[in-house]
């Protein structure tokens, strides 16, 4: 499974980069640093799972999936640090 990662920090895309890489027939297709970015590698390279972040500069996470949904579906799941003390569980 090709999996592409999208966050702005370096050090959650590495923290994710290595629970991917300790997993067999899983690979990362890219990174991107900003919603906008991702959008643009979806379309290019379309993986079999986006982890997507929420609050990131250019572009936020909501309306890159909007964008990636639109464009070139592919499965995507948030994983975001909490915003305000709160846990995001799912939506």
């Amino acid at each position: 499974m090709r999996i592409g990662i999208v966050n702005d920090l370096s050090l959650a895309v590495e923290a994710l980069r290595r629970v991917i890489m300790m997993v067999d027939n899983l690979e990362i297709a890219w990174v991107a640093y900003d919603g906008k970015q991702a959008v643009e590698f979806a379309i290019k390279d379309r993986p079999d799972l986006i982890l997507m972040d929420l609050i990131m500069p250019v572009m936020d996470g909501v309306q890159a999936t909007a964008e990636i949904m639109k464009k070139s579906p592919c499965a995507i799941l948030v994983v975001t640090a909490s915003v305000g003390g709160k846990l995001i569980q799912s939506f």
